[in-house]
């Protein structure tokens, strides 16, 4: 069972439908169920898991449209892919991890909330093509590679939303290395001096593979 003042206190933080609310309900109830088997979500995290984790996804929708598709990265345990597909019903989500209980979470939430999202299990570099508008990624990988994994997307027009902590400073500096990119930093409602990085127009830098 989730702390039920966390969850107040979500509510009282973000705006969110009464439809989107009970997908979410349904997406952490099937998180609870499988946490411990997977090893999706530490018991230290799991108090928190409405304000921080929830709440962490729920603040990308202010950049992702209702109709879009969007390839989440590394989903594990479905922060934000899940959310996002629990918030935008008209769009899309397809939710890529490689290990395969937390595959079987995934699926087993998509059916639980009746999601519209799928997953893919397998490397991201071995996916066959996927169309997406958006590309999203959370505690996944510092962002020279992130923006490796996220390339066949962003170099044909897709956007990077990306959460990111407090050195994303120092991994934009490392990115713009290997990469041209526009991006804005929005401060993250999360606290800390974290932000959302909105990331277009990407194309390595000449001469980098």
């Amino acid at each position: 069972m989730t702390d039920q003042n966390d969850r107040a206190a979500f509510l009282a933080a973000h705006d969110v439908s009464r439809e989107t609310l009970a997908r979410l309900d349904r997406v952490i109830a099937t998180l609870d169920d499988w946490r411990t088997r997977s090893n999706l979500i530490g018991p230290k995290e799991w108090p928190q898991i409405w304000t921080r984790h929830v709440g962490d996804s729920v603040q990308l929708l202010d950049r992702i449209p209702d109709t879009a598709k969007v390839v989440d990265l590394g989903s594990g345990a479905g922060f934000p892919g899940l959310v996002i597909a629990a918030a935008r019903p008209a769009g899309h989500v397809t939710l890529m991890e490689s290990v395969g209980k937390k595959c079987a979470f995934l699926r087993a939430a998509i059916e639980a909330a009746d999601l519209p999202a799928n997953v893919y299990q397998g490397r991201i570099e071995s996916a066959p093509p996927i169309e997406a508008d958006y590309v999203t990624a959370r505690a996944f990988a510092p962002m020279t590679q992130l923006l490796d994994y996220a390339a066949p997307w962003l170099c044909n027009g897709a956007t990077g939303v990306f959460p990111k902590g407090e050195r994303w400073k120092e991994e934009l500096t490392a990115a713009q290395q290997r990469w041209n990119f526009a991006y804005q930093a929005i401060p993250s409602r999360s606290g800390g001096s974290g932000v959302i990085l909105i990331v277009r127009e990407a194309a390595r830098r000449h001469g980098q593979a």
